[in-house]
This record gives C-alpha cells, sequence and structure tokens, in this order.
C-alpha cells in the first residue's frame, strides 16, 4: 500500500520558502515541523497501516528516523515512538522546516509556548505511557470498587484532551478530492481534534484564520487549557494520584505501588475546605449529582499540577466558568457595595 501523499499547493509552497531560507540535506535524529496537517498511514512490519491517523500535524515537531534515497522516515511528537510515518524526500524538502536544537531545545516551534521545548520531552512521552500502564494495571488489580470507579471512570480525561466536533478523515479526503461542495457561508471542520495527546499545538484562532491555514479542513491542534507536555503531565497525574490517596474511606495500597504514600494528610476541596470522602464518589458521567470531579482553580488555564484536584461536584458547579481569583474579586466587590452584607459577614469581612 502506497503512503498517503498530500502536498502544499504551488502558492502555499511559495509563500513558506519565502518565510524560511531552503534548508540543508534532513539530519538523522534532527527536527522538523510540517507546515501543513496532513493524515499519514504509519510504518508497519508488512508496510503500512490499513487506515491513515493524524500522525502530520501543522507546527508540532517531527524527529528523522532514518533516510534513504527516496523516502525519510518520521516520528511526531504527537503520537507514540512507534507510530512512525514516511514521507518522499522530495515533498519532505518542500513541506518541512527545520528546528534547531540550542542548549537542549528544539526551538522554531511558533505554536508552542515560548517557541520551544526540550528535547528530552520526546522521550518523556515513554515515561507517561508507563505510568498510563502501571494506573491500568491497578485499576485491573485493585480490591477497592471505589479506586476501581474514581480511575475506571476518569482515566481517560487525564491522558488525553478533551474534544470538539471536528471532520474525521474520510470527510477531509471527500473535500480534498472535490466531492464535497460548500457554499461561502458553510463551516466545515475545526481547528480543534476531538480528541488527541494533551502536547499537540495549544490553538486558540477564529474560524476565519483556521479557512486561512494551509491544513484547512484538517485540525491543527488542541484546546490552549488542554494543553500540557509530558513531563508536566506526569507531575500532574501524579499529584491527582496522590490527592486520592488522601481520600477519606480509600484503601490506596495499589496507588501506593506507584507513588509512596507521603503523610496521614486528608485532601479537601479547595472550595468549601470540606475533607473528600471516598463513598461520596458516583460514577454517571455528568450527573448533576456527581459528588467528585476534577476540578480546575481556573477554568481557562492548562492541565497544570498547580491547577488541578479533586473537589465536590457542586462546589465546581458554584465556581462555574470562573477561576477563583475571578469568585474572590466577585465576593470582595460584593462586600465593599452592600453595607447589609458587610455587617452580616464581618467576622470575615477584609474591610472592617
Amino acid at each position: 500500500m502506497a503512503s498517503h501523499s498530500n502536498t502544499l499547493s504551488e502558492t502555499d509552497s511559495k509563500k513558506y520558502k519565502i518565510k524560511h531560507k531552503e534548508q540543508k540535506e534532513p539530519e538523522i535524529c534532527g527536527f522538523y515541523i510540517p507546515i501543513k496537517t496532513i493524515p499519514r498511514n504509519f510504518n508497519t512490519s508488512k508496510g503500512y497501516s490499513k487506515n491513515p491517523e493524524w500522525l502530520q500535524i501543522e507546527g508540532c515537531p517531527c524527529k528523522v528516523i532514518s533516510i534513504d534515497y527516496e523516502y525519510i522516515t518520521l516520528n511526531s511528537f504527537s503520537s507514540t515512538t512507534a507510530r512512525n510515518f514516511r514521507v518522499s524526500l522530495i515533498e519532505f524538502k518542500n513541506n518541512f522546516i527545520k528546528c534547531p536544537v540550542k542548549d537542549g531545545y528544539i526551538t522554531n516551534l511558533d505554536k508552542y509556548p515560548e517557541g520551544k521545548i526540550l528535547e528530552s520531552e520526546f522521550i518523556s512521552r515513554e515515561k507517561v505511557k508507563e505510568l498510563k500502564k502501571n494506573l491500568e494495571t491497578c485499576v485491573k488489580n485493585s480490591d477497592d470498587e471505589v479506586i476501581k470507579d474514581i480511575l475506571g471512570d476518569k482515566f481517560w480525561q487525564l491522558f488525553v484532551s478533551q474534544g470538539s466536533p471536528y471532520i474525521g478523515i474520510n470527510k477531509y479526503n471527500e473535500y480534498k478530492n472535490g466531492k464535497i461542495k460548500l457554499n461561502p457561508l458553510s463551516h466545515f471542520g475545526s481547528s480543534i481534534f476531538n480528541r488527541n495527546s494533551r502536547w499537540v499545538p495549544p490553538i486558540d484562532i477564529t474560524y476565519e484564520e483556521f479557512k486561512k491555514s494551509p491544513s484547512y479542513p484538517a485540525p491543527l491542534g488542541i484546546r490552549p487549557k488542554d494543553f500540557c507536555l509530558p513531563s508536566e503531565l506526569i507531575k500532574t497525574i501524579k499529584e491527582l494520584i496522590k490527592q486520592i490517596m488522601a481520600f477519606d474511606n480509600i484503601d490506596s495500597m495499589c496507588l501506593e505501588t506507584i507513588l509512596p504514600r507521603e503523610n496521614d494528610k486528608k485532601h479537601k476541596c479547595l472550595w468549601c475546605g470540606d475533607i473528600i470522602n471516598a463513598h461520596d464518589y458516583t460514577s454517571v458521567y455528568g450527573s448533576k449529582d456527581n459528588f467528585i470531579e476534577i476540578c480546575h482553580r481556573d477554568p481557562n488555564q492548562r492541565f497544570l499540577e498547580t491547577n488541578m484536584y479533586w473537589g465536590h461536584g457542586e462546589c465546581n458547579r458554584r465556581q462555574g466558568g470562573y477561576s477563583e481569583e475571578e469568585r474572590i474579586e466577585d465576593a470582595l466587590r460584593l462586600l465593599r457595595n452592600n453595607p447589609d452584607y458587610a455587617e452580616k459577614y464581618k467576622s470575615i469581612n477584609p474591610f472592617n
């Protein structure tokens, strides 16, 4: 089976060649970013996968694995180390841009915070995979049904970004092959993947900006608030595990094979201050009765250990889509502007 191929238009190629100087021959173990999202078939022992996947993503770095007289094999940061794909040398030279490594950082990543990531983040992907495997084993072997419920229900939320409606690869191919015709007002495709790893590029653009992308209508990345690098994801998940171990009425023996228990301090909901009781957990996804949920201190900030915690579902709903600081500012404003409230709550009134 031939590898899926889809190159930039002549106009797009010229535009990027003007922006980026002609690059030298590709380097083994060097890093490059594609200038367009394209579905690719990954390499297998018998040739190529039957179905293509979103392995090549605009702005997401790829590592050169091997080069021969006709093709170059790449591994995308967005996928696992086993998901390699290949492109022709001609296409590579036209559609990929060099990302020099400086002081341990892969640079020229304009879609990433600070425009760079540590080269070691490619290795950290394997550590994420190992942690995921250990948690799967814990869920399988634990005698505590609450552990099975909590990790079983929330497990998928931890390792992948949340999604939005977007077209699949079949629809993308139909559009590229002219089988789908759109009127000027049609909204087709989305810049955000339905689900993907948390370290693909964080994207925050308008639909009109998306339509001007060389990747359109293929997705470009994930929501900024879902983004974190592999090393950051490991820290966040370990923090959430530590918090589970500190619930009331929890048998954390299986979790202690992953992380040692630090102390006997109980975990509290950061909104109300009450200790989280594992027996209050219910596993109906999206239910208004869910008592324990993964909460954000700031819903618009990233998936980092400093921003994520287990809290009460009702407290999470009270916070709404606002950060803790925004809610504090609201409360202080109410106290400042309403003397009756100030008198009633004078024991906690900071303006006394």
